[in-house]
């Protein structure tokens, strides 16, 4: 792969080809600052007249935009006509390169993906420099419905008759993706709706209980759960065909007396280990664990080739072909998901337990395995009580004189295996035609636990103020309420302890100290965050940056860019978290009725929050 094309290069050749405005799309923020940086030495400037234009419109902005005049990039746009766009930046200064472009008065645009989707950004040219985005610490390949975004943003309505999509060589481009989301078709849409702790305490504000699942049921994600039952009813129905040569004979349920008998036999001629106890989660998940079926594991997802037990511990385990395209085999316990997608497998009775061309196709369907796929959800049966019953071969059982014993003895294996699928396609519809409605009403379980609704579903006096909190993490905030975390504190520990709260990102980086008052209540939400796992899962509650909202409230002569100064966290990023920690207390202030005095002390972390960059958007 030859070395990518340095960004001065490259924008001059579109000047050349008259391909400008364009929007270069870059693997990361520093790639973009790096580009810009390039330009700084670059001795090619505008006309005097366009950059003149650029300075103009740019002043009309700051007027509205304080922070814009003050943004070091500003004299490279005006001199060379070039900008950088991503999450690092600030919203203001987004603004301003989004209204130099739609003037015309940008040549080119440094982006990351997040630019593609969600802005009205068009160009004359879309340069594509990669084929992978990263993901959390991870790159994954592009989805072809962010490739076709990316294209979507070459050709400007009303300005250009064509618009180019560009690949440039890089090291970072695989082509086959590219090609791939250029021709194939974007992936389905997946409906993100989930059921929160506040969505279930208002939806019985609203509604009695009775009509609960009926309006779940007209939602876009049961909708989707209902298709995918459909899908499997299909199948259900074939199932049913192949079974049918195999129905009742001389016993009703010849199968199952068929099996137990084997069962006895076995018992009688040689001794059994004891039954194995197992978790009824792992035992409601082994049904599904068939060959073909896409699984999450403790690390990375693979496609599970057969299910076995070990010879010596009699321990449920998995053959797995991994992304690697390596065959592991892993305790059944380490699958953690269990994805609503699975592949032919063509099986054989030796290792790989497929055949190889099945397993260079199954390799190739789990590298294009989309990011996000359905998962399938498992409704846990209880464990059902152990009994003893005494088997004798000749009393219990008609099989050693029925004149069916050896029509039953050659079906048999073929015969459960067929029904086995029955039974567990019906779980999988059930699940998926009331998994919805379970979710709901394990939400309200856990209400009625913590005492926000009655054992009735009604709303409780507690339940009343709680169903205000509607944000991430809802049920650790109102629980941190009720235990009087907050009572007594200062402003800037309130909102500092939100913005730990709202914090979604571990990056590591520089930041201040906590104040002595400040890790006190921190721990005390660690505590109470570690008590209510099992129910909801607790955000990350990082100090280090609840210290650094704690110094922008306390210190109202600190000014944003001293600010920033204290930390390596991107101005842009500095922003949302503030931003974030605005909504939070909002929303504590709302509970003026029940709560007055942690209403007013919200009330005034707000006004000490905002102010300087965060008074300039909404």
């Amino acid at each position: 792969m030859p070395p990518s094309i340095h960004p001065v290069d490259l924008i001059a050749a579109l000047r050349q080809k008259h391909l400008t405005p364009a929007i270069v799309f870059l693997t990361s923020r520093r790639a973009c600052d790096d580009a810009m940086q390039a330009f700084e030495r670059d001795q090619v400037a505008l006309p005097p007249a366009r950059r003149q234009t650029i300075s103009a419109t740019l002043k009309e902005l700051s007027v509205l935009y304080p922070s814009i005049a003050e943004h070091p990039l500003v004299p490279v746009v005006e001199r060379i006509g070039v900008a950088a766009h991503h999450a690092g930046h600030l919203p203001s200064w987004k603004i301003a390169i989004e209204e130099l472009m739609r003037q015309g008065l940008l040549d080119a645009v440094f982006a990351t993906t997040t630019l593609a989707a969600g802005v009205d950004f068009p160009a004359r040219t879309v340069v594509i420099t990669q084929s992978s985005v990263r993901k959390a610490r991870d790159f994954t390949d592009l989805t072809n419905s962010e490739v076709q975004q990316l294209a979507g943003r070459a050709g400007r309505r009303g300005k250009d008759l064509v618009g180019f999509a560009i690949v440039t060589p890089s090291p970072y481009i695989d082509l086959g993706v590219i090609t791939k989301g250029f021709t194939g078709q974007p992936e389905p849409i997946d409906s993100q709706f989930s059921i929160s702790y506040s969505m279930a305490l208002n939806l019985l504000k609203a509604h009695p209980l009775g009509q609960i699942q009926s309006i779940l049921s007209r939602s876009f994600a049961q909708f989707q759960l209902n298709r995918r039952a459909e899908t499997l009813e299909r199948k259900l129905d074939a199932l049913h065909v192949q079974m049918e040569p195999y129905g009742p004979r001389v016993c009703t349920d010849w199968i199952t007396q068929w099996q137990s008998f084997d069962q006895a036999r076995k018992r009688k001629s040689q001794r059994v280990p004891p039954r194995r106890h197992e978790p009824p989660e792992l035992t409601a998940t082994l049904h599904f664990l068939t060959p073909g079926r896409v699984v999450g594991l403790t690390r990375g997802r693979g496609i599970v080739l057969r299910q076995y037990r070990s010879r010596g511990q009699k321990s449920p385990m998995v053959t797995v072909l991994r992304e690697a395209g390596s065959v592991t085999e892993c305790p059944a316990p380490t699958v953690t998901q269990v994805f609503d997608r699975v592949f032919d497998v063509q099986e054989t009775p030796a290792y790989p337990w497929c055949t190889p061309h099945s397993l260079d196709e199954l390799t190739g369907h789990l590298s294009e395995l989309p990011v996000r796929l359905p998962v399938l959800p498992i409704l846990v049966q209880p464990e059902p009580e152990e009994r003893e019953v005494a088997l004798t071969l000749t009393d219990d059982f008609p099989c050693p004189t029925c004149p069916s014993r050896p029509a039953c003895q050659k079906d048999h294996a073929t015969a459960l295996k067929v029904r086995q699928d029955v039974q567990r396609h019906q779980k999988m519809i059930h699940a998926l035609r009331t998994g919805l409605w379970h979710r709901f009403q394990s939400r309200t379980d856990v209400l009625q636990q913590f005492g926000y609704l009655t054992p009735t579903c009604q709303l409780t006096a507690d339940g009343e103020w709680a169903r205000l909190i509607r944000m991430d993490h809802s049920l650790l905030i109102t629980e941190l309420i009720r235990a009087e975390a907050f009572a007594g504190v200062e402003p800037h520990v309130l909102a500092a302890v939100m913005s730990s709260i709202a914090h979604d990102n571990d990056r590591p980086g520089s930041f201040p100290r906590m104040s002595p008052g400040l890790s006190s209540v921190m721990w005390q939400v660690r505590k109470l965050a570690e008590s209510i796992a099992p129910h909801e899962d607790p955000p990350l509650l990082r100090g280090d940056v609840a210290a650094l909202t704690e110094r922008w409230v306390s210190d109202p002569n600190l000014t944003w860019l001293g600010l920033c100064r204290t930390t390596t966290m991107a101005e842009g990023d500095i922003y949302r978290l503030l931003a974030r920690t605005l909504e939070y207390l909002s929303q504590i202030y709302t509970l003026k009725a029940s709560h007055p005095g942690l209403a007013e002390t919200a009330h005034r972390a707000i006004k000490s929050l905002r102010r300087d960059v965060l008074e300039e958007l909404p």
